[in-house]
């Protein structure tokens, strides 16, 4: 009976550890560079989404210009997503002030099925460090860290 006992144990184990090993194959965060970014919208690519997911207060600092751009928080995407972007198989790239929340809900996206899904990485910091231009009230402008490099 002890042997019997020692083998279920020793199965549940390895079919745990197993389905833990896919989970996180599965999970890997995709980041897409800013450079990548500019050149897709620069291309025009048609199954281009950009997916803006900040806060009210902080859009207003400017935004990534994209005729496809969305805007939903983080805290409604699971909500709202497959409305706006029914088509699980498009193109998305989700951006947020620093790529932390971007990251989150990439791995969320790809939980609920869509297969073509970035993080910006750094976010919309790392698309201004990159020197590319924020679409605001004002037109668009290229703004300069201050922070010397």
């Amino acid at each position: 009976m002890k042997h019997y006992l020692l083998i279920f144990v020793l199965l549940f184990a390895t079919n745990s550890f197993a389905q833990e090993s896919n989970a996180t194959k599965t999970s890997v965060v995709r980041k897409m560079p800013a450079q990548k970014l500019f050149e897709l919208i620069d291309k025009d690519v048609d199954d281009l989404y950009i997916l803006d997911i900040r806060e009210p207060d902080q859009i207003g600092h400017g935004e990534i210009f994209h005729l496809n751009l969305i805007k939903i928080t983080r805290g409604y995407l699971e909500f709202k997503i497959e409305n706006a972007i029914p088509d699980k198989k498009a193109r998305i790239v989700i951006y947020c002030c620093t790529g932390k929340r971007g990251q989150l809900a990439t791995k969320t996206l790809q939980e609920m099925g869509y297969t073509n899904v970035y993080s910006l990485q750094n976010g919309i910091r790392g698309w201004v460090d990159a020197g590319y231009p924020l679409d605001t009230v004002y037109g668009e402008v290229i703004l300069k860290s201050s922070i010397a490099k």
